[in-house]
């Protein structure tokens, strides 16, 4: 593999990871967050979920491109 695809595997992991801690964050805390901070935050973790998606998506693209160069 490529490393630019290990790179981008990498990086959805770490997001990933910061994404799981803030779900876990904003469904376990004790803590009384104001509405701007609530809505803040779950639109952060709304666009980390969507980032995944798309790092899904490129890594799978990468990939499938790799797969046809090596058939050549």
């Amino acid at each position: 593999m490529k490393d630019y695809i290990y790179r981008m595997m990498d990086e959805r992991k770490d997001l990933a990871t910061k994404a799981y801690a803030l779900a876990n964050f904003l469904s376990n805390t004790p803590i009384v967050l104001n509405d701007t901070e609530k809505y803040l935050m779950h639109e952060q973790l709304e666009i980390m979920n969507r980032y995944i998606d798309i790092l899904d998506a490129r890594i799978d693209n990468a990939l499938l491109k790799e797969q046809k160069e090596d058939e050549k």
